[in-house]
């Protein structure tokens, strides 16, 4: 047991900077070991370490454990983000209609980034708008039921409505005709508890949303091409779609304890 303890203690070796003592700390980014925080600041200052882990440095398979790959997946997840917020910013206004550039910017007022395709099928196909009698959007929203080919569209709906009370509708037998009702059986049978909503990102995955929310809460923070398209997928698939969950930069996270 003595001996067990002992290479516990000694796994880092002596400390690089004194050699006297056991190191007790590895620097993320430099890899120095040290015992103590006075040789921590010796190893800094010699070196011109700032002690910052390097997001894109190399590391060797051996080396490779689950917490790297956690961290390069959060770092393509930032980078996909800011590409996304570069084009929109980058985006030329003067191709937008006067009703595009108010809705765009009044998205922006809500913490929303809303980018607009001019001239595409989707800009074409998109009846969101601002109406400042009001000071509210009301959105376009596509609803696809995972598994069926049965779509859904709701026009002019107001931001401050529930996802749940505007689909609720679907989950009855009495809103769908004869052929409808049998591909969404399973859907009506689970009913709206038992399904999850999931907003398809710009980038191939989806955002998980809260059927509680308010569209203008369920869209904070978030980036949506034109209008949201909501996929609808019973609880029972969800984990089908771990891997295409959309993870947040931190930066952009909404903390529902403060915002309400």
């Amino acid at each position: 047991m003595l001996k067990k303890n002992m290479e516990s203690k000694n796994r880092l070796g002596y400390c690089e900077v004194c050699s006297s003592d056991a190191a007790k700390y590895c620097c993320p980014r430099c890899e120095v070991k040290t015992c103590s925080l006075s040789c921590v600041n010796i190893h800094k200052k010699e070196l011109d370490c700032d002690g910052k882990k390097y997001k894109t440095g190399f590391k060797k398979l051996e080396k490779f454990n689950d917490s790297e790959m956690s961290q390069d997946y959060r770092l393509m997840n930032e980078f996909i983000e800011a590409v996304g917020e570069f084009k929109m910013k980058t985006q030329r206004i003067s191709n937008l209609s006067a009703a595009f550039r108010r809705l765009r910017y009044q998205a922006y007022q809500r913490n929303i980034r809303l980018q607009i395709l001019p001239k595409s099928t989707l800009n074409k196909n998109n009846t969101s708008f601002f109406n400042p009698k009001v000071n509210k959007i009301f959105w376009r929203i596509e609803w696809t039921f995972h598994g069926t080919d049965v779509k859904y569209t709701n026009h002019k709906v107001p931001e401050y409505q529930k996802l749940n009370s505007i689909a609720r509708n679907y989950f009855t037998t009495e809103f769908h005709d004869d052929e409808v009702k049998e591909k969404m059986k399973f859907y009506v049978s689970a009913g709206i508890t038992g399904v999850i909503f999931l907003m398809k990102t710009p980038y191939g995955k989806y955002y998980e949303l809260d059927s509680e929310d308010t569209i203008s809460y369920s869209l904070r923070y978030k980036t949506i091409l034109e209008y949201p398209e909501i996929l609808v997928v019973l609880s029972i698939h969800k984990d089908a779609f771990s891997d295409l969950l959309y993870v947040e930069n931190s930066t952009f996270n909404n903390n529902k304890s403060t915002m309400m």
